[in-house]
């Protein structure tokens, strides 16, 4: 039966809704799978490779179209043959307070009807929308709905409101190139949205994560015959085959409110080992929606040691406790509409790796769908050997309780400067301390304190005269003695962000 449901005010389905489709039976008992609509190997599968086949998984429940939604989902399409791929799948929305059967099979893709002389085959009933990922071509021929351009091979196609044998009028249509053939190890994805009457499609993959717009921003309500936008939507998946087929499968799908949460990434493009350097991740939310379950993570290089993370939120954003462990980051968001945050990952860069690592990050929600074009990103810096590079080791460490003026924790230092080049006969060491932190005053030293950490830096410098030089082959031992504050404050003891540079102006 179509129509109207037994109970039009039927309980709504809230987002977000979910269905991998990869067990025995789809997770929700409202879902109908009807003609060639099968779970197999893992996918919902519409069609086989099959000739004159029509699937359709249709969700007979209802969920709201007020806040927007986004639909998401996996698919494969793969096989052929002397006609080639065919004919296509499609995704549609009805008005949630009806019910339908399959729209007709073959090129109107399950979604609308076919008119072919001699025999009329109907659409859905009160179908809202029709998107067709058309490989044949025919969802745009005369044949399957008024308005199309005819037949369009590798096409995603748009087809609007109608009801059995009526409508179904040709609203917008983009060549695909290449069109939708392909297997799960590329990770085809893909995003349709309708928010405030308005429908972009976006396309995705593993090599190409932020994905391509097919369609943007199209305003449904503009078009010939186009209905009010109904409160409620329900959602049906559709493909066909004639001469020309193809297995047509569907899985991971998320229906879930929409928010655009674009990510930008900026980080140094080189460095010197054994420098310390930062990556910048900010966020943003332009809405519709707030997303309180954001996160951000990503990969952290493992060139990179002594990794910390810290986050700033503005206008509302709220930043959980960021990790970046085991080489990854994970940095919890609650993100209102309108509000943003400024991630920064430190480390410093392995002081004998030369070569090129990448760091990564991409921002996503549990319960929300990302629409921003930019969801990912990436850099790659290039780590140079410096001209001097040193290494650190604990030779000790007490509690120093005299002089007067020189209490507190002790720690000595061996450190080794090697020159990776030529004879360096000015140098400096720099590292990072805590607060309140200095070079031991009671210690007697061959070097130049140039600044003693009270400000959060220790600098070193090489005497004047030019003693004490560095040769390639031969490291130049340093000895420091630090006074922390108290045990406590040192820590491991390990000097952050240790580096070495040579100086022409000592």
């Amino acid at each position: 039966m179509t129509g109207q449901t037994p109970d039009a005010a039927q309980q709504q389905v809230q987002f977000p809704i979910t269905e991998s489709f990869t067990g025995t039976a789809p997770a929700s008992p409202h879902w109908r799978l009807l003609g060639s609509a099968r779970l197999n190997e893992g996918a919902l599968e519409l069609t086989p490779n099959t000739a004159s086949k029509a699937g359709t998984a249709f969700l007979d429940q209802p969920f709201s179209s007020s806040l927007g939604v986004s639909i998401d989902f996996d698919y494969s399409c793969e096989g052929g043959g002397a006609q080639g791929l065919g004919d296509g799948f499609s995704l549609y929305l009805i008005d949630g307070s009806r019910t339908t059967e399959p729209g007709a099979r073959g090129g109107a893709l399950g979604y609308s009807f076919i008119k072919d002389g001699s025999f009329n085959l109907p659409g859905v009933t009160a179908g809202y929308v029709g998107v067709g990922f058309d490989n044949y071509g025919n969802f745009a021929a005369p044949s399957t709905g008024p308005g199309g351009p005819g037949r369009s091979p590798g096409t995603v196609g748009v087809r609007g409101c109608g009801d059995l044998l009526t409508g179904f009028a040709w609203l917008a249509g983009v060549e695909v190139p290449g069109g939708f053939r392909g297997g799960w190890e590329v990770g085809a994805h893909l995003q349709v949205t309708v928010i405030g009457g308005r429908l972009t499609v976006r396309r995705s993959s593993v090599l190409d994560p932020n994905g391509a717009v097919l369609i943007e921003d199209l305003d449904l309500a503009s078009g010939p015959g186009q209905a009010q936008m109904p409160a409620t939507f329900k959602l049906g998946f559709a493909a066909g085959t004639g001469g020309a087929t193809a297995a047509h499968r569907i899985r991971n799908l998320a229906v879930a409110l929409p928010v655009a949460m674009p990510l930008e990434m900026s980080g140094p493009l080189t460095a010197k080992a054994g420098h310390r350097i930062s990556y910048t991740v900010g966020v943003q939310n332009h809405g519709p929606n707030d997303a309180p379950d954001a996160v951000v993570r990503g990969e952290v290089p493992v060139q990179l040691v002594d990794v910390e993370v810290t986050c700033r939120g503005e206008n509302g954003a709220v930043c959980g406790p960021g990790t970046a462990t085991d080489g990854e980051l994970h940095q919890p968001l609650s993100l209102p509409k309108g509000s943003k945050a400024v991630i920064t990952l430190r480390g410093t860069v392995d002081s004998h790796y030369e070569g090129d690592f990448t760091a990564t990050s991409r921002i996503t929600s549990a319960t929300r769908a990302n629409t921003a074009a930019q969801q990912s990103g990436q850099v790659t810096t290039t780590a140079e050997l410096p001209l001097i590079t040193v290494g650190q080791k604990i030779a000790g460490q007490w509690d120093q309780t005299w002089p007067e003026d020189a209490k507190g924790w002790l720690v000595s230092y061996n450190l080794s400067l090697a020159a990776n080049e030529h004879r360096v006969t000015a140098w400096e060491i720099a590292f990072d301390v805590p607060a309140r932190t200095r070079v031991n005053p009671a210690q007697s030293q061959w070097y130049r304190v140039v600044k003693d950490g009270l400000e959060g830096t220790v600098v070193l410098g090489s005497p004047n005269g030019g003693s004490h030089t560095i040769d390639p082959g031969t490291p130049l031992p340093v000895d420091v003695q630090l006074l922390y504050p108290s045990q406590s404050e040192a820590g491991d003891g390990r000097l952050r962000g240790l580096y070495a540079v040579e100086v022409t102006n000592p």
